[in-house]
């Protein structure tokens, strides 16, 4: 999750403008975490000795801020809300105007976590909660859709960012749908408790067992994998829109392109646009339709962009007309393919039963997309890859080149890459 912006009564300030003030060693013991507790460990039952490094924070002063570009949410003053310890390190003090907006509550969270670990649910309320982006998230549908056919009569409380919330809002397995960060009350009054920090970025094993099955393990269900594929179904009515965007302005139908995300959040996890234009060029030389997919706020960058393929008259911006999660869900139901790097799509095609395709270079794509009957990969084989490096830092060969984008992406023959894109597009 980013702060894009916050605001108390002086009004709006841009995050990139202010100074985010680190945390001490005091300032985490305050919380009741430990500097043992945040570093990596070898497997989910190390991970399990310690609780997540969530918080619960006083509010000093009434905040309302934005969250990823997407709307305003309001913290009030003397409420107690619990937050990832980065968020609050981003929310929890005005450095430029030197006053503090949260504090410490004296709460522990640590002193009411309930985690789950495969108990009965019968007329039982679960709260679920993930900071991670839109492939983090539906690693968790499985286990919930498993857990809402097995226990009908429990509650499902989702926590998440606002901009994944028109997705979850589809999901028939969660009853309610809350804004992260989010009040103590909501844990106070669940019985039992899944946060997921860590699973993934601190714990060794996410480096051999595929991401659904280390969130199912979390959770003590250990379920198989043919009940590890995740189902949504696209809203009806962006269905619809969808279907005139195609029709209208790009004059396509349904199953005649293949819908493409080029880069994800961290650069790490993203090849040099160049590198992606040899593609684009190599599919449209071979006939292919494709749109772009993004969120909106890239719509500027990507037109510039198109001004650079071979051929103009193949290639679509999507992000234009994507205003919300729910759109590009809808459109990649609508597309014979998809295609994509280690990201949202790839997970978001695999939900609605559609054919998909991805790049990986940091992390290897059997540990993400093994559950996935319809998913077909390939790796960068580098000396160096995979790393499985997490974050928002660029890859250090690439830092020590002075570019961005990661290297390992451009061991990968474009023709053969190619090739199979088009074998798997064609079954």
């Amino acid at each position: 999750m980013k702060v894009n912006n916050y605001r108390n009564t002086k009004g709006f300030i841009p995050s990139e403008n202010r100074t985010i003030k680190k945390l001490t060693e005091k300032d985490v013991l305050k919380f009741g975490l430990s500097r043992k507790g945040m570093e990596h460990v070898e497997t989910l039952n190390d991970l399990k000795k310690y609780p997540p490094n969530i918080v619960v924070a006083n509010c000093i002063k009434n905040i309302t801020f934005i969250q990823n570009h997407y709307k305003k949410q309001v913290l009030k003053k003397r409420n107690n809300y619990v937050m990832s310890l980065g968020i609050y390190q981003q929310l929890h003090y005005d450095k430029e105007r030197n006053f503090k907006i949260l504090k410490p509550s004296k709460i522990k969270f640590k002193n009411i976590y309930k985690p789950y670990n495969g108990e009965n649910l019968d007329g039982k309320t679960l709260f679920v909660s993930r900071t991670g982006g839109v492939g983090d998230l539906i690693f968790i549908l499985p286990n919930l859709t498993y857990l809402k056919n097995k226990y009908p009569t429990c509650k499902i409380k989702f926590a998440c960012g606002p901009q994944y919330q028109s997705m979850i809002e589809n999901w028939n397995c969660v009853d309610e749908l809350i804004n992260l960060p989010f009040e103590l009350r909501h844990i106070i009054k669940s019985d039992y408790h899944a946060f997921f920090e860590g699973v993934i970025e601190r714990c060794k094993e996410s480096e051999t067992k595929n991401a659904h099955n280390l969130f199912s393990e979390w959770l003590g269900l250990n379920l198989d994998d043919k009940y590890l594929i995740p189902h949504q179904i696209p809203k009806r009515n962006k269905i619809h829109e969808c279907q005139k965007i195609l029709n209208n302005k790009f004059n396509l139908k349904e199953k005649e392109f293949i819908l493409l995300q080029m880069k994800a959040s961290s650069p790490i996890r993203t090849p040099d646009p160049n590198w992606w234009l040899k593609i684009i060029n190599e599919l449209t030389k071979r006939n292919y339709n494709i749109l772009i997919s993004d969120s909106g706020t890239e719509t500027e960058g990507i037109d510039i962009y198109l001004d650079y393929v071979n051929d103009k008259d193949k290639v679509f911006n999507f992000a234009k007309y994507s205003k919300s999660l729910d759109y590009c869900i809808a459109m990649a139901s609508l597309s014979q393919m998809t295609l994509s790097i280690d990201s949202s799509l790839i997970h978001i095609a695999a939900s609605v039963g559609v054919k998909s395709f991805g790049v990986y270079g940091p992390f290897p794509g059997e540990i993400r997309l093994k559950t996935y009957p319809k998913a077909n990969w390939v790796d960068a084989d580098t000396e160096c890859s995979p790393c499985f490096t997490h974050g928002i830092k660029p890859c250090k060969k690439a830092q020590l080149r002075g570019i961005k984008y990661s290297p390992c992406y451009e061991q990968i023959d474009i023709n053969v890459l190619c090739d199979k894109i088009e074998e798997v597009y064609n079954e």
